[in-house]
């Protein structure tokens, strides 16, 4: 008898792992192409700007907000140092901080067939968009409000909304400055501030899980 008879005929059969494109068991593996990571990284900045808005509301509702009485000619805080004033961008900075985290913790675990640097690009640029929307959002109800005490009669007392103070973002401006080779202008009218506390988060957060990730391209259905 020979060892060709002999041989389990289970040994003749090829191994799925030895096919590119099966992993696991056989489970079919997902064809990944720039096209389709450039498409989940737009959705999840999308879905990240939305949350501006949820994101702005938060942010009204839990920051306390300086009180003031209106006078003849003005208006006058009712404390000398509010510490109201600084507490809208602690509070838009730490809300970003938390929501930055989460988001990079759910684009990690959801999206995981994307993985990479793609996905990453689009978590930052979804976080920026995010908190500008917040920001929007604060200084039209900042703008409300300004509008509101010139019209209010003497010695009624009003509440003035957070605000995001240390930003300085005008892009118009920005690309104007560039056209005519003013860098540092431009730079200047490009300043997030607490804009960029979200974006910032999620990276970190986002990148400590790619360094844990067993897999050279971080995708759990491709062999470690």
């Amino acid at each position: 008898m020979t060892d060709e008879a002999t041989t389990p005929e289970s040994d003749s059969r090829p191994d799925p792992r030895a096919d590119p494109h099966v992993y696991g068991g056989g489970r079919p593996r997902s064809q990944r192409t720039v096209g389709r990571d450039l498409l989940a990284a737009g959705v999840l900045a999308v879905i990240l700007t939305a949350l501006g808005f949820p994101f702005a509301m938060l942010w009204q509702i839990v920051t306390p907000r300086v009180e003031f009485i209106v006078v003849d000619g003005g208006w006058v805080a009712v404390e000398t140092y509010p510490e109201g004033y600084i507490e809208g961008d602690l509070m838009f900075a730490g809300i970003g901080l938390a929501l930055g985290i989460v988001a990079a913790v759910l684009a990690w675990s959801a999206m995981r067939e994307r993985r990479g640097p793609i996905l990453l690009l689009g978590l930052v640029i979804g976080s920026i968009a995010c908190q500008v929307v917040a920001w929007k959002i604060g200084a039209h109800e900042w703008q409300q409000f300004w509008d509101a005490v010139e019209r209010a009669p003497a010695g009624v007392h009003m509440w003035r909304p957070p605000s995001v103070l240390f930003v300085e973002l005008d892009p118009a401006a920005a690309w104007d400055a560039l056209r005519v080779g003013e860098f540092t202008a431009a730079l200047d009218s490009l300043q997030l501030g607490a804009l960029a506390v979200m974006a910032l988060a999620a990276t970190f957060t986002y990148t400590v899980c790619a360094g844990w990730s067993r897999r050279p391209s971080l995708r759990t259905d491709a062999p470690e």
